[in-house]
Formats: C-alpha cells, structure tokens, sequence
C-alpha cells in the first residue's frame, strides 16, 4: 500500500513538471541561489567551468537521449550552478576601501524617507569617474530646510563617514548588515547638514522620475485633504504603496487583524486592481479577440497603477507575475497558471538573484502559489450539489466558502515563512479576511478616484476608512488574537513545509464529498 501511495505522488510530481517546465528552472535556481548564500564561497572560475561543463553535457545529451533520467539530472545540476554562479556575479560592490572620511559623488537612487531625525535613502556611490557607479549606500542625511528638498535623481557630493553596519550578535536576531546586502548595499553613512552640496539633477531612468514624481504629488494631494492622519497613512499605502505615514497605531491593528498586506501594496491590489478593470468589461465573451481586447486593456491599466505606486519593486514583481498570467489567459492558457508563476519567478531572479531574500518576494510567491495548489481541492471538499437547478440557492454560499478556501490557502502557504521571520500569527485572520479583504476592492476603487480627482467621494472613503478602522480594532481587541513569540527557525521551517507537503498529497487524493 506505501509502495501505491509513494508510486502515485511520484507519478503526480512528474505530471506537475510536465504541466510546468519553468517550476524544474525556478527551483534549480532558487537550489543555486541558497547554496551560494549558505555554504562555501565557489571560485568565479570553476562555478563558470561547472555551468559551461554542463551545457556541453545536455547539448549531447540532448541529441542521443532527451528524455533520460541522466538528462533530466545533468539539466538541473547545470540550472543549480548557474543560480550558484550568478549569486556570486551580483554581489554588491565595495565602493569604499575602508571606514575613513571621504569625498564622494552619490546619486539618490529613490525619493528619501523622512524618520525621527533624518532622511533615508539608497544611493549610488560615483568616486573617480562620474559615469560609471562604484557600488550602493544607504544614506541617512540630517533634516534640515536644504534636505527636505531632495528627491530621486539628486547627484550630491558628500562628505562623511561610510561605516558597516554591525551584524548580528546571535543567530536568531535580525542582522542589518545582511540586509543591506540583500538590497545590493554594504555600506552606511550619517551625513550632516553642511555636508553635501547637490551637483546637479540626473534620473538614472526618466520613467521612474516620472513615476517618483507623480506618487510625490498624490501623497501631498491626499496630504491636504481633510483626513485624520491614520486615514491619510491608509489611503497612501492602499493605493500609491507610500507606507511612512501610518502611524504605530494602525500598523498594530492591521497586523493583529492577520490583514497588514493591505497596508503594502502588491500582488493583492494589483490582483484587485485587474480583476476591477476586467468587471468594467463583463459584456465581452470568450472568443479570442475578445480575451485579447479585454487583457491587453487589463495589462495597461496594472502598468499604469505601478506609476501610481512609484515603480515601487514589490508592485513591479506582481505586475509581471499578472501580466504573464493575463498573456496565458489571452492565448488560452489558463491551466499554466503554475509555469507563468515560475516564469515570471525567474525573470525577477535573473534581473537580480537577491530578490529571492526579500520578504515581500516570498510571501507574495508563496501566498499566490498556495492559493493555485489548494484552493480547487479545499473548495471540493464542500458538498455542494452537482444539480445546476438548485446550485443557484446555493451560490452565495459557494461564493463565501470559495473566498474562505482562498484565504485559508493563502494564509497557510506563507504560515513557515511568517513564523519563521516574524514569530507570530493572527488567529482571527478569517474574520478580517472574509469581511475587509473583499470590501478593499471598493475602498481601493474609491480612494484612487478621490486621489486622482482631489477630492471627490471624499466623505464616502470617510465612511469607508471607518468602518475598517472599527472592525480591525474589534478582531484586534479579541482574546488572544495573536500568538507572539513563537520559536521557529530554518528547520522548523522545513518540517513545517514537509507537513505542507504531506498536506498537499492529501488533499489531492481526497475524494470529493
């Protein structure tokens, strides 16, 4: 009977890479990626002998015998020293040889965020020849009446102090240097006022000048509305993704609620923000022309909310995974839901390897990757009636049972990661789930109007943000709402996504009541 089971999930595996050949691309690189970050530093030189090695190997494989196992394992190991190699090429560059007072040219790589004492910003760092960038900083510039002038583009030339930022003193505490690595920077550096002076103006890219402009001018918009400032931090973050004005109050809510993802706009709204556009359609059938008319409309207007949001990285992740989907759905491909996830999965990995350890990546991935795995089987786990005659007494309830596979699936695909990087969980997440997640597509719809038309439907995102401040507060308030201090590291990770696993096969093998 084992031997029955092992040879079905077996079997199932081979049907899932066969449905989805990107998944065998994405996970060889992501297998590279880590061992590059968590084992032994490779040569350059033989990590690029292994990938070359390797490509010789398939082409001959590929002529004598394409479908073998040695051809399948030779295929990921070269897949797996590629990620591994790559890894190693992007590291970020050292731009300063030691912790010592220098002069430099450093050219501000975003709009600066305003903290309790200064301006944060990441910055490209320009020491001898000006066209040709020496690597990243982050920069924490004084607050004065000169700063708060500063936006994207600014070339300064600075004088100060570069430091690396202290690692951590245990395993299991945030280290800060490693995540300004992950984000392609080594170095930091205070610079008082007096110190800087602009050079001149220089946008790296004029469309994400434009963009940081725009998102600039509609957060000082909604800024001069009359809105208490929880609702201003809301309404910033729902729609232009600017989350620096919510106050700890809100954020406190919104997370012991198990909804803080509407605070951070990404693949959820850009989801919504789609599935809104397409509903303005609903006269449009299926025949192709239609689909096409009806998607590319779609695929403008998700690239148009990431102006909105300033480019923002996370936004542009989710907008390539739903444009990629879209085009599937265009030329009826649907059921590749799964290999435009991968597809999209590695083009963000071969833009930069690093992304991988980006918190917002991995939830996003997981939650869209849970809700493609599980949510068809939990929903058949419902028995509602085969007869169409009386399926329509049911179909509200469907609808409710549905958005409650969705976020259960959601919610348990990013369980390890959300344990494992912030120790807590919300008990209540289906509360706030069922009743705000679906309400945000209206408030998201109505805040962009207000935003965009200065005003209008001001006293109905009023009501609205009310109403939400109301009930999170409520699921907030609740007996133990959250767990907080849960011990969770790499392998417990693990085994928790073996149960998942395990969880999956289940699921699959269930017979539908």
């Amino acid at each position: 009977m084992a031997q029955q089971h092992t040879s079905a999930l077996l079997a199932s595996v081979r049907s899932l890479f066969a449905r989805a050949p990107m998944l065998r691309v994405a996970l060889a690189m992501v297998g590279g990626i880590l061992l590059g970050e968590y084992c032994v530093s490779l040569p350059l030189w033989l990590s690029a002998a292994f990938v070359g090695l390797g490509i010789v190997v398939v082409a001959l494989l590929a002529q004598w015998r394409p479908a073998s196992r040695v051809f399948i394992l030779v295929l990921w190991l070269t897949f797996v020293m590629f990620g591994w190699l790559y890894h190693s090429l992007r590291q970020p560059r050292n731009p300063f040889p030691q912790s010592a007072k220098t002069t430099y040219v450093a050219q501000l790589a975003d709009n600066p965020v305003p903290t309790a004492k200064c301006y944060k910003v990441k910055a490209q760092v320009y020491l001898s020849d000006h066209s040709t960038s020496a690597g990243s900083i982050m920069l924490f510039i004084a607050q004065d009446s000169a700063s708060a002038s500063l936006h994207y583009g600014h070339r300064l030339r600075i004088t100060s102090v570069p430091v690396l930022p202290r690692d951590a003193e245990s395993p299991g505490q945030f280290s800060y240097r490693r995540f300004l690595r992950h984000n392609g920077m080594l170095w930091q550096s205070y610079v008082p006022s007096g110190s800087w002076q602009i050079v001149d103006t220089h946008p790296a890219s004029a469309l994400v000048a434009f963009a940081k402009k725009l998102q600039h001018h509609l957060v000082s918009q909604i800024q001069a509305l009359p809105l208490t400032p929880s609702q201003q931090g809301i309404c910033e973050a729902l729609v232009l993704g600017w989350r620096h004005d919510i106050d700890d109050t809100t954020r406190r809510q919104f997370r012991d609620a198990g909804i803080s993802h509407l605070l951070c706009v990404s693949g959820l709204h850009v989801g919504i923000f789609a599935y809104i556009v397409g509903g303005l359609f609903f006269f449009l059938g299926r025949l192709r022309w239609q689909r096409i008319v009806k998607g590319s409309v779609q695929l403008v207007a998700i690239w148009l909310f990431v102006l909105l949001t300033g480019m923002a990285p996370s936004t542009t992740r989710a907008a390539l995974m739903f444009s990629l989907m879209l085009l599937g759905h265009m030329m009826q491909r649907g059921g590749a839901s799964l290999n435009h996830l991968a597809t999209s999965a590695v083009v963000l990995l071969l833009v930069n390897p690093m992304v991988l350890f980006d918190v917002g990546f991995q939830l996003s991935y997981a939650a869209v990757l849970g809700i493609i795995a599980w949510h068809g089987p939990l929903l058949r786990l419902f028995p509602f009636p085969d007869d169409y005659t009386l399926l329509g007494h049911w179909k509200l309830l469907q609808r409710i049972c549905s958005w409650i596979c969705l976020s259960t699936a959601a919610q348990l695909a990013t369980l390890p990661l959300v344990l494992f990087h912030f120790h807590q969980f919300p008990l209540y997440f289906l509360i706030a789930n069922l009743t705000l997640v679906p309400f945000a597509g209206v408030l998201l719809a109505t805040v962009l109007l207000m935003t965009l038309t200065g005003g209008w439907l001001i006293s109905v995102v009023c009501r609205e943000l009310m109403v939400v401040d109301s009930l999170t507060r409520w699921v907030s308030a609740l007996p133990s709402a959250v767990c907080y201090n849960i011990y969770c590291d790499i392998p417990v990770a693990l085994m928790i996504l073996l149960a998942q696993l395990f969880f999956t096969a289940f699921l699959y093998s269930a017979p539908r009541c």
